[in-house]
C-alpha cells in the first residue's frame, strides 16, 4: 500500500469511528431526553399539523392576519446576503452584498397562495459594496482582542485571514436593505420581512461601549457623533407599551434616555419616573454626565440633557443613511472611509464601527416595524446554541423547583434536541415548534452559587461584571417544517427570531419575574402550558408553512423565498469574485516601481 493510500485509509477509519461514536452518544442521550421531554420539554412544544389542515382553524388564522396586517394580501421580501475577500499582492479586496426576493401571500385563497413579483427596473434591490484596502491600513480593519496584554504580530496573509470586515459589510448590507424597504412608500413597503440572520444576535453583537468606537473622530458632512450620541443610539429601540428599555440595574441610562424621549423634554426629574427606582435613576444620570450628555443635579434629583435625545437619534440615523448610501448605492470608492475632524485626511472604518452602524440600522428598523406593523422575522439554519434547553428551560426548571443537576446532565445542543424530538414522540408531526421564549435567555441562565449553595439566575460574567441581553424585544423558537411519513427523511430544525409587538405579545404573555443579584428584577415575556403559544407565533408559523414549498432537495423545510434570495446573493457573489480576481491586472498595470521612481526623483 502506498503512503497516500495509507493516509486515505487512516482518514476513512477515523471518520467511521467518529460517526459511530456520535451515533452511540445520540442513542444513549435519547433515553435521557425522553425522560426530560415527558417531565418538562413537552409543555413547551406545539404541533400545528392538525390546526393547519382544519378549515375552521385556517379561517381563524386568516382573521388574525387581517387584524394584524389589516389586509388579506400580504406582501413580503426575503433577504439573504453573501460576502468574499480576495487577497492580492498589494491590496485585499472585500465584497459584501444583499439581495431581496419579493412576493405576496394571499389569504383569500384556500391554504394560502404565493405569487412572486419582479422588481421594477428602476429599483435597485441589491446592496453591494466593493472595498479594496491597501496593506498599510489593514491593521486598523482587523478585530483587536482586548484580553491580550501584549500586541499580536501577524504577517500580511495572517491579517487577511483574520479580518472579518467582509462579514461585517455583508451584515450591514442586509440590515440596510431591510431598513430601506421598511421606510419606503406605503405601496412598496412589505408587510413581512424575512432575513437570513439572527436579528436578536445581531442586536447583541452591535452593542459596543461607545469608548471602543472611533466614529467620534469623524466629520460626516458637517455632522459629528459624540459619545453621548452613541449612547443615545445604543439605548434604542424605545417602546413604552412593552416597557423597553426596562428599569433594571444594568444600563439604567438607557431608561433615562427613553424617559426624556417619551416625555418630550430635555430635563427629567426622578419624581417624573415613578416606575424607575431612584438608585437606578441616579446611576444612569451619573453615567450620562460622565459621557458629557448632560448635567445631574443631586439636590433636586434631576438630569438635563445637553442635546435633546430625539435630535441626537435623528442625527445618528442621517449619518447611517448617508454612509450606507455612499457605500451601497453610489458605490463610492471612499465609502468605507470617513473624513477626520478639522482635517482632510481619511480614516477607514473598523469592523466595530461597521457593526455599530448596522446596530443603528437594526434599531431604526425595529422602530419602523412597530410603527408600520411589519412582521420582522429572522431565520437561522445552523446553530450550535443551547439557549432553549440550558438557558431558558434551565431557568424555568429552577423556578419550578426541579432537579437542576439532572436537567444539565443532558449535553445536547438545541438543534440535536429538536431533531431528535419527532423520533422519541411519534405523535409530533410537522410543522411543529417550541414556544417562543424571550431573547434575554441568550444570556440569562441558571448557575450554581458556591457561596450560598443555591441555584441562581444570572447573566454572563465579563471583566466589567455581569451582562445580559435586553428583554421583551425579540422572541426565539425552534421549528421543523418537513418530516416524511416514515420519518426517515426530515428537514433540519430552524432557529426563528421574531420581533415582539406591543398590544399582542405582551398581552399573551404570563406574568413572570426573575430575581437576580446583579440586575435586580427582570420581567421577560413568557409563554407556557397555561398561556399557550402567542397569537403572532401562530401567524408566523402559518406564514412560514405556506412559504415552505419543499421544491428543492437541498432546501427541505426551508422557506422558498429565502432560498431564492440565497440564489440571488450567490449569483452576485460569483460575478463579484471574477471581478475581484481580475483586479490583479489593474495592480500589474500600475506597478509600484513607478511610484518608487517618483519618490526617488523628489529627493534628488
Amino acid at each position: 500500500m502506498s503512503e497516500i493510500s495509507k493516509v486515505y485509509d487512516q482518514y476513512r477509519k477515523s471518520l467511521e469511528s467518529s460517526q459511530a461514536e456520535y451515533e452511540t452518544r445520540l442513542k444513549f442521550h435519547s433515553k435521557s431526553l425522553r425522560k426530560r421531554y415527558d417531565e418538562l420539554i413537552k409543555h413547551f412544544v406545539r404541533s400545528y399539523s392538525d390546526d393547519f389542515k382544519d378549515q375552521i382553524k385556517r379561517l381563524e388564522i386568516k382573521r388574525l392576519a387581517e387584524n394584524f396586517f389589516e389586509t388579506s394580501e400580504i406582501s413580503f421580501v426575503a433577504i439573504d446576503a453573501s460576502c468574499h475577500k480576495e487577497e492580492s499582492a498589494n491590496f485585499i479586496s472585500f465584497y459584501g452584498g444583499a439581495y431581496g426576493s419579493k412576493g405576496t401571500i394571499s389569504f383569500s385563497e384556500p391554504g394560502g397562495k404565493i405569487r412572486y413579483q419582479r422588481w421594477e427596473l428602476n429599483r435597485d434591490v441589491s446592496m453591494v459594496a466593493f472595498v479594496p484596502i491597501p496593506p498599510d491600513v489593514m491593521h486598523g480593519v482587523t478585530e483587536q482582542d482586548e484580553a491580550n496584554e501584549t500586541p499580536i504580530f501577524r504577517s500580511d496573509s495572517e491579517i487577511a485571514q483574520v479580518s472579518s470586515l467582509h462579514t461585517k459589510i455583508m451584515q450591514l448590507a442586509e440590515i440596510y436593505l431591510a431598513y430601506d424597504l421598511a421606510k419606503s412608500s406605503a405601496v412598496e413597503c412589505p408587510r413581512v420581512l424575512l432575513i437570513d440572520n439572527s436579528i436578536g444576535g445581531v442586536m447583541g453583537n452591535t452593542s459596543f461601549s461607545s469608548s471602543s468606537l472611533t466614529l467620534g473622530r469623524g466629520d460626516f458632512q458637517g455632522e459629528f457623533l459624540t459619545e453621548a450620541d452613541m449612547e443615545v443610539s445604543l439605548a434604542h429601540p424605545f417602546n413604552e407599551i412593552l416597557d423597553i428599555p426596562s428599569t433594571k440595574k444594568f444600563q439604567p441610562h438607557f431608561r433615562l434616555i427613553a424617559e426624556a424621549t417619551w416625555k418630550q423634554r430635555r430635563k427629567i426629574s426622578a419624581k417624573d419616573c415613578p416606575k424607575f427606582p431612584l438608585e437606578n435613576f441616579k446611576a444612569g444620570a451619573k453615567f450620562l454626565q460622565d459621557k458629557k450628555a448632560g448635567k445631574y443635579d443631586p439636590s433636586t434629583e434631576t438630569f438635563e440633557f445637553t442635546v435633546d435625545p430625539r435630535t441626537s437619534w435623528k442625527k445618528s440615523q442621517r449619518i447611517f443613511e448617508s454612509i450606507c448610501e455612499n457605500l451601497f448605492k453610489k458605490k463610492d470608492p471612499h465609502g468605507v472611509c470617513y473624513k477626520l475632524r478639522d482635517s482632510d485626511e481619511l480614516e477607514y472604518f473598523s469592523p466595530r464601527d461597521i457593526m455599530f452602524l448596522a446596530g443603528i440600522g437594526l434599531r431604526a428598523l425595529v422602530e419602523r416595524c412597530w410603527e408600520r406593523k411589519i412582521l420582522l422575522i429572522g431565520i437561522v439554519k445552523d446553530s450550535m446554541s443551547r439557549f432553549f434547553y440550558r438557558n431558558f428551560l434551565g431557568s424555568i426548571n429552577q423556578v419550578r423547583g426541579g432537579d437542576q443537576i439532572k436537567h444539565f446532565s443532558l449535553p445536547l445542543t438545541d438543534r440535536a434536541i429538536a431533531e431528535l424530538l419527532p423520533n422519541i414522540d411519534l405523535n409530533l408531526n410537522t410543522p411543529w415548534c417550541t414556544y417562543d421564549f424571550d431573547s434575554c435567555f441568550m444570556t440569562m441562565h441558571s448557575e450554581y452559587d458556591e457561596k450560598s449553595k443555591t441555584w441562581k439566575s444570572k447573566g454572563y460574567d465579563t471583566s466589567r461584571g455581569e451582562v445580559t441581553r435586553p428583554e421583551r424585544i425579540f422572541l426565539r423558537s425552534l421549528a421543523q417544517f418537513f418530516l416524511s411519513p416514515d420519518r426517515n427523511i426530515s428537514s433540519h430544525a430552524l432557529f426563528i427570531d421574531r420581533l415582539a409587538y406591543p398590544g399582542w405579545d405582551d398581552k399573551d404573555s404570563a406574568n413572570f419575574k426573575i430575581k437576580t443579584d446583579w440586575f435586580g428584577e427582570i420581567q421577560p415575556l413568557l409563554y407556557d402550558e397555561t398561556t399557550g403559544t402567542p397569537r403572532l407565533q401562530t401567524l408566523t408559523m402559518y406564514l412560514l408553512a405556506v412559504l415552505v414549498r419543499n421544491h428543492f432537495p437541498e432546501a427541505l423545510g426551508y422557506p422558498d423565498p429565502l432560498h431564492q434570495a440565497d440564489w440571488g446573493a450567490k449569483s452576485l457573489k460569483r460575478r463579484v469574485i471574477g471581478l475581484l480576481q481580475s483586479s490583479e491586472w489593474a495592480f500589474k498595470s500600475r506597478p509600484l516601481s513607478k511610484t518608487f521612481r517618483e519618490i526617488r526623483d523628489s529627493f534628488r
